[in-house]
């Protein structure tokens, strides 16, 4: 077999980012002449003077800023009432010292906050978790729905009067890997 050398004809041309950039110079150029025969000589010389005897009027004369804010403030003033006071206890412990906490809950609310840890289509599985938080010392029970998917069971945590122990809850059930919905219900009593 006779061996063939082939070769490649080498261009003696230029490389293609030359004539890229010459393009672009040249298109450059092209512009700024574009727009420098654009401009009148007489327009430049124009705004020169007017800039300089506005310049010198506002010197001597220095007028303030006036605001009109202050009185748009007094005529758009809201009236916020009062917030209600907090009752709070204080609970002596068995070392002696007193701890001071807030009971946020509200007398005049009848609302109640119930975490719903999980729903499941499956008793036994809404059984198993209801079990394992239990044992974290949490309130719960499970309450059954049917909807047009079919039946849940739903695993609530609570209820609880403050938004303060149901995020105390919350974090419980963060630490078994839980995104807990919080829920406002309607006080039963």
């Amino acid at each position: 077999m006779a061996r063939r050398n082939t070769r490649r004809k080498q261009s003696t041309g230029k490389p293609a980012w030359v004539w890229f950039v010459l393009g672009n110079f040249v298109g450059g150029f092209a512009v700024f002449i574009f727009l420098l025969d654009s401009i009148k000589p007489e327009q430049g010389k124009v705004t020169a003077e007017a800039d300089k005897p506005a310049a010198s009027k506002s010197a001597p004369t220095e007028a303030k800023p006036r605001f009109d804010f202050y009185k748009l403030l007094e005529e758009n003033e809201v009236k916020v009432e009062k917030p209600r006071e907090r009752k709070v206890r204080v609970r002596e412990s068995d070392k002696g010292d007193s701890e001071q906490t807030v009971d946020h809950s509200d007398p005049g609310s009848n609302l109640v906050y119930i975490l719903q840890a999980a729903s499941f289509r499956d008793k036994t599985e809404a059984e198993r978790l209801r079990a394992q938080l239990m044992l974290a010392n949490l309130d719960v029970k499970v309450e059954t729905a049917s909807d047009s998917r079919g039946t849940w069971h739903r695993v609530l945590v609570g209820p609880y009067t403050s938004r303060s122990k149901a995020a105390k809850a919350r974090g419980i059930l963060a630490e078994h890997s839980l995104m807990p919905l919080m829920l406002k219900r309607p006080a039963k009593g």
